[in-house]
């Protein structure tokens, strides 16, 4: 007993090894994704001087920035999320003329390109919008109220579909329980939807926490000034302003440093229980209605209707025009929609691929010895690219493939590449949940029949088609509407509709600029439409 050892069994080894081997596409989608994020930051820190980035913490103003930028996030994301419960729970429980619409409406304003949601913001809410010249207001737009109520449009629609996903959930056994023993509505999400929902709130929280703390566009448009400065910005101004490298890889390890450790803080203390999979789709039953449960749903909708709606509508407000004809007519528009659509549908491609290698490891690894906590772990690698600046990742690279000697023909494919990884998190929220579904519920039954790889895919395809079909349209239409890369290495031959946009708008033809946002949603609404008909298929009607 003396020189025993214990030993781990080898035959719990050999299933996993011979996996692997199948698992050969997806591990090298993620270690090209791991080597280029490596290389691009150290690429970066070589330019870093250390001694002096405690000089950069005694600075005052950079605390503000922290100060604001934890604040606006907090105060986005908690209204974004206490907005979209009740959403969620009414287009859950209501079926109703325009649901469908609506739906792909919500799609379309959390991806929409930021410049042209802020050109209908403005319109609608702004100094002279059309919300004051009813009401005979004056309230401004710009500061703190302006950058919430953007980020809200943005991120509302985001938190009512990842709260959906987790009504699909629930198992359809509780739904006709629950109608066969007349529960009310608030009954019904106490003893039922809570305890779902509840799961699906830290990565939700997480989540859009991220996208408002390094939001750019947003702020630097309605910020107002330096009051209203977040870290983001900060970051563009010492990149693009100074070019002081030190500097940037400075903030950008900051932020880094806070929103790991609030991500850490946020899924230390949420449920720790695994999410539940029934072996049966949920099923739409009756739940026992009140005049109550009819006021709270017409008052939910209403309000996101008046958030999400408007704007769109003032987006379209120059198409009856005739400089909108005369804007067609441009060489320039279509010249910068080639180099868009040049741009989004490799990114786009790039980012599904990326996301199903993701979701392939980790799939893999539930509920097997030694590899059960991998999964959680897997995903949140996806999400780490939001704790990185885009404009930080993308000088990286650059840099990086500059020192092995590509210069600046490089430019498109680090444009294209960062764009790839900046949708990951998005291509993983629709992909994960479907996934791990069909792998609960038929893991046992592919392993007695052996089916693998693409057998396994083409019995899986009618199941998850719709999620790819999402995932798709949103790395489509967040790799169009890029503006902060684009920004940074757009040149003459590579200008994009939001560069072309901007261009003009900076140039105070806002007329020609609106039409040129006409042109750049409907480019977007009929991506989006494309990858839902043609990949998601006749399946995805009015679900979700």
């Amino acid at each position: 007993m003396n020189g025993w050892k214990p030993r781990l069994d080898s035959r719990l080894f050999l299933p996993v090894l011979y996996a692997l081997k199948r698992l050969t596409p997806a591990l090298f989608g993620v270690g090209v994704f791991l080597l280029l994020g490596a290389a691009s930051l150290a690429a970066l820190l070589r330019y870093s001087e250390f001694s002096t980035w405690w000089e950069y913490m005694q600075q005052p103003y950079l605390w503000r920035v922290v100060r604001f930028s934890l604040w606006q996030a907090l105060l986005s994301s908690g209204i974004s999320l206490l907005v979209a419960l009740p959403v969620a729970s009414c287009l859950m429980h209501r079926r109703f003329r325009g649901r469908s619409l609506l739906l792909q409406l919500f799609s379309v304003s959390m991806v929409v390109p930021t410049l042209v949601a802020i050109l209908g913001l403005v319109v609608v809410y702004g100094r002279n919008g059309w919300l004051n010249q009813w009401f005979g207001l004056t309230t401004p737009l710009y500061g703190l109220v302006g950058i919430l109520l953007a980020h809200v449009f943005f991120n509302m629609p985001l938190a009512v579909r990842l709260l959906l996903q987790s009504y699909d959930l629930i198992p359809a056994g509780q739904w006709r329980q629950a109608s066969q023993l007349g529960f009310s509505r608030w009954a019904a999400f106490r003893w039922i939807e809570w305890h779902y929902v509840k799961k699906a709130l830290p990565g939700a929280f997480v989540l859009i926490f991220m996208l408002c703390f390094s939001s750019f566009a947003v702020v630097l448009s309605l910020g107002g000034g330096p009051k209203s400065s977040t870290l983001e910005v900060a970051i563009y101004q010492a990149l693009r302003f100074e070019f002081d490298l030190n500097k940037t890889s400075f903030l950008a390890l900051l932020q880094v440093i806070i929103c790991t450790s609030f991500a850490l803080l946020v899924y230390r203390v949420a449920p720790k229980n695994p999410q539940d999979v029934s072996l049966l789709a949920s099923t739409h039953y009756v739940i026992k209605d009140s005049l109550w449960a009819k006021g709270a749903d017409s008052f939910a909708l209403l309000f996101a209707f008046v958030l999400v709606v408007p704007p769109f509508l003032a987006i379209f407000d120059p198409i009856f025009s005739l400089l909108f004809v005369q804007t067609l007519q441009s060489s320039a528009l279509w010249q910068a929609t080639w180099v868009s659509l040049q741009i989004a549908v490799p990114a786009a491609l790039m980012s599904l691929l990326l996301g199903l290698s993701f979701a392939a490891l980790a799939r893999f690894c539930m509920d097997r010895p030694y590899l059960s906590r991998l999964p959680t772990k897997i995903e949140q690698l996806g999400n780490v690219i939001l704790m990185v600046p885009g404009l930080v990742l993308a000088t990286g690279l650059f840099l990086f493939l500059r020192d092995l000697g590509w210069g600046f023909q490089s430019s498109y494919w680090v444009v294209v590449w960062v764009n790839a990884i900046m949708a990951l998190p998005f291509v993983l929220r629709a992909l994960m949940p479907v996934m791990y579904q069909q792998e609960k519920r038929f893991r046992l039954l592919y392993l007695s029949l052996g089916v693998h790889s693409w057998s396994r895919w083409c019995l899986e395809w009618s199941l998850i088609r719709v999620s790819v079909a999402q995932a798709l349209g949103y790395a489509l239409l967040l790799s169009l509407g890029d503006m902060g890369v684009i920004a940074l290495f757009g040149s003459q031959g590579l200008v994009s509709l939001p560069l072309y946009l901007f261009q003009l708008v900076g140039a105070y033809r806002l007329e020609e600029g609106a039409c040129v946002a006409v042109v750049l949603i409907l480019l977007c609404l009929l991506l989006f439409y494309g990858s839902s008909r043609f990949i998601g298929g006749v399946t995805n009607r009015a679900k979700h």
